[in-house]
């Protein structure tokens, strides 16, 4: 519900827009009347209203003069103006203000709903337009955001101490409507993927909500309960990480973070690769396969196995240290981007570790000429949804043997290169245009502001908005 607020100073004319239409069903909700201009201007600051509708003509501080007052103070307000048939000079210099529009007295339905569907079209977009920069305030972490997101919050009906929690899909079709009976407010969505804020107060839990809309997405992630808007960065991450459960299970998912096992049932792994003990991996690698599939870890741990193979591998080969940091992976994105599953996980560091122990794990020198076709191609469409099997359906090639080019030739994972080249395309346009914040990640091939940002900030060790301003 988007909030509206009545000022006229006759009580009848209030009462009158109150009666006249129903409020709820065209989106919005009466948080205020007044009758007094100066209180009115006070209420507005305190409640900065959506839309508000105001008298012309009031003593004291008239409707042009409280108009050109909320200007000044940079309120969001769009305004409605309430005007008698001999006004109409000050409604041209109300609607030359920005008023949206104006509506005579008495009021009739037929004449304010007209106004309040083009108030909520306005709104509606204004949301959308503002949505990436949520997601941006959400990563910078600023005061000045955190105050946004707050009010953002109120503005979508959502109570911090009632407890919230934020909800990921992954290819979920129609996924508003299954949050339908919950009050939520969406942060994000692009490529598959988005993100909402839910308020745990609907007539059934939301992980049991959700469950029942079984093999219409890929995976579901819910966050634990917080309380506090401060929280969300971390609920975000929370939520990501359960959504990708489904790599995990090998299949659609829903999953909410709760407590989890740390990593101490992988120390064994270095030792048996250090010790070169094929036997000892094999069965390692059978254990911690039957592990992923009851569900016993999630997605963290296996990002971390692949990481431990890999320092394992290329530390024994004596290789500087910021080469060592290109093989490694940095999200799970990208372990999702190279593998379909936890068993292809599993395979492929057996793989990698047999090839390591018979001594045939080693930097290539040159570059093929198929690979020099595939990086050329990489190099021109990297602002479009470009995969690993995208490429593998290109150039009739298997999509592993893909991947270990990539190693093998400019000694970084496919996904790695691709983000630092985007990465760097994106640093031109923050330089040298300006693109809002998002419009450069989309540019570059990345539809998810907040991803966008994240991987920004890993890369560079900025974000976006302060690489772009120097702080």
């Amino acid at each position: 519900m988007y909030r509206a607020m009545i000022v006229d100073d006759e009580q009848w004319v209030v009462k009158n827009l109150l009666d006249s239409v129903d409020w709820a069903r065209y989106g919005f909700t009466v948080v205020g009347t007044e009758t007094q201009s100066p209180k009115a201007l006070q209420l507005m600051q305190e409640l900065n209203p959506d839309v508000a509708f105001v008298d012309i003509r009031m003593p004291e501080i008239s409707g042009l003069e409280l108009i050109k007052k909320c200007n000044e103070m940079q309120l969001d307000t769009l305004f409605i103006v309430v005007s008698g048939f001999a006004e109409f000079s000050y409604v041209q210099k109300c609607m030359n203000l920005g008023a949206l529009g104006y509506c005579l007295k008495p009021i009739e339905e037929e004449e304010i709903v007209p106004l309040l569907k083009k108030a909520k079209d306005k709104l509606d977009d204004r949301l959308a337009k503002d949505t990436p920069s949520v997601m941006e305030w959400i990563m910078d972490d600023k005061q000045e955001g955190r105050e946004r997101i707050a009010k953002l919050l109120v503005n979508a009906g959502l109570e911090p101490a009632g407890g919230l929690r934020v909800v990921v899909s992954l290819d979920a079709e129609q996924f508003g409507a299954m949050l339908k009976p919950y009050c939520f407010l969406r942060l994000s969505s692009g490529n598959g993927k988005s993100v909402y804020i839910a308020q745990e107060s609907g007539p059934t839990p939301l992980l049991q909500q959700l469950a029942q809309y079984g093999g219409t997405y890929r995976g579901i992630g819910i966050s634990g309960l917080f309380h506090e808007p401060a929280a969300i960065r971390d609920a975000i991450e929370d939520a990501e990480m359960a959504a990708f459960q489904y790599f995990i299970a090998g299949k659609p998912t829903v999953y909410q973070s709760g407590a989890s096992k740390g990593f101490a049932d992988f120390k064994q792994l270095s030792s048996a690769l250090q010790k070169h003990d094929m036997s000892e991996l094999t069965a390692l690698y059978d254990q911690y396969l039957e592990w992923f599939r009851t569900g016993a870890y999630q997605i963290k741990h296996a990002f971390f196995l692949y990481n431990t193979v890999m320092t394992t591998i290329i530390q024994s080969q004596n290789s500087e240290s910021d080469k060592l940091s290109k093989y490694l992976l940095v999200d799970y994105e990208r372990l999702i981007e190279r593998y379909q599953d936890a068993a292809e996980l599993i395979q492929d560091l057996k793989r990698m570790s047999g090839a390591y122990l018979g001594g045939m794990y080693r930097e290539g020198q040159f570059r093929s000429d198929s690979f020099v076709a595939v990086i050329d191609y990489v190099n021109s469409h990297y602002h479009q949804n470009i995969s690993l099997q995208m490429l593998a359906d290109e150039f009739y090639m298997n999509r592993n043997y893909i991947s270990q080019l990539f190693i093998k030739h400019v000694s970084q994972s496919f996904t790695d290169y691709l983000a630092e080249l985007r990465v760097r395309h994106a640093c031109e346009l923050l330089k040298n245009s300006n693109l809002p914040i998002h419009r450069v990640g989309e540019r570059v091939g990345y539809q998810d502001a907040y991803y966008f940002s994240k991987i920004f900030k890993k890369i560079i060790g900025k974000t976006p908005r302060e690489y772009r301003t120097g702080a």
